[in-house]
């Protein structure tokens, strides 16, 4: 990655006071370098909601502007505007950056959250020498630490990553970030449509005897699981694999899927990622136990089976063991 231009605006709400950079930050300096490609690295990585900037929307109006101090000032004086007085809104800086990609130049800002942190200082009592601890309430996120807000922008197709947290304004949770500061709507998130999924799994699941909670989710995950490989996820494939026979649970889960959902096949970028969430399923029993168990050896049942039992139980059998590893030693 190429920076060619960054700057810092300091939002710091705690004291009510917005200190908008006059210049722009040294892109020679290989910290300031390293520290934006990492962040930037980390947000691609993560569960972003994506987009397109229109020609109409507020912050493609003031991308189109050449002066970049000024630009991003005024994007800090809005942002400045929306997280004061919001108790539930930390304070923080406003990174701003143009750089350019394998994919193309981007447009990025990033919000860095202040977090108090202890650091040592040294004083002189007369003529002793004393080391003390000083409380820090403005130290920035590390590089490898995923931010709560930011947007990153193509420039030549206006497409948009964007990464945020809802958060208590006026008594309602609020995605600030996107509604109140960029006044856009993103496109619902990878993770938002898994959580839709399976919210309506277990609703369907709920409403049917012969469906254990625990059977049905856990088919769901393999469902997905199996289904990342293709890069996309078929909501109508999740009816038929996790309902099986069951036309009246199938009949019903369309039925509240296509009111949340509106497209069958939901494309997932990143899979390794999810694939990595989805690889293992994980288990809690009511005596306190809990297992997690590989993919493929869930669906092994020479290795793992559940069997329910005559008198409503569930008994978990765990075949062919040949070594126990205990990992206290681990």
């Amino acid at each position: 990655m190429i920076i060619q231009h960054a700057i810092l605006h300091i939002l710091d709400t705690n004291t009510g006071n917005l200190i908008a950079s006059q210049g722009e930050m040294s892109i020679t300096d290989i910290g300031v370098h390293d520290y934006i490609e990492k962040l930037v690295n980390n947000i691609y990585a993560s569960d972003v909601k994506t987009g397109t900037i229109t020609g109409n929307d507020y912050l493609q109006t003031l991308l189109a502007e050449k002066d970049f101090p000024e630009m991003t000032t005024k994007l800090a004086m809005k942002l400045f505007e929306v997280v004061t007085g919001s108790e539930g809104i930390q304070a923080g800086d406003l990174l701003s950056f143009q750089a350019t990609t394998d994919d193309g130049p981007i447009f990025g800002m990033i919000k860095l959250n202040f977090s108090p942190r202890y650091a040592h200082s040294v004083t002189y009592n007369e003529d002793q020498m004393v080391n003390n601890l000083v409380l820090n309430q403005a130290v920035l996120p590390a590089a490898t630490q995923t931010v709560d807000e930011a947007i990153l922008i193509n420039m030549m197709t206006n497409n948009y990553h964007l990464i945020e947290k809802k958060h208590l304004i006026d008594g309602h949770r609020v995605a600030y970030f996107s509604e109140k500061f960029l006044n856009i709507i993103p496109n619902v998130s990878i993770k938002e449509n898994l959580q839709t999924i399976k919210r309506t799994v277990k609703n369907v699941a709920e409403k049917y005897d012969n469906l254990p909670e625990h059977e049905v989710l856990a088919s769901t995950q393999a469902v997905i699981y199996e289904a990342l490989e293709a890069g996309s996820i078929d909501t109508d494939m999740i009816a038929e694999k996790v309902f099986s026979d069951n036309e009246p649970a199938k009949l019903l889960y369309r039925e509240q899927i296509s009111k949340k959902i509106t497209d069958k096949e939901i494309p997932v970028e990143n899979t390794q990622k999810y694939e990595k969430k989805y690889r293992v399923q994980k288990f809690k029993l009511d005596s306190g136990i809990e297992i997690s168990i590989p993919m493929a050896i869930y669906q092994d049942k020479t290795k793992v089976e559940f069997v329910n039992q005559s008198n409503g139980t569930t008994s978990l059998i765990i075949k062919d063991i040949e070594t126990v590893l205990n990992k206290f030693m681990v």
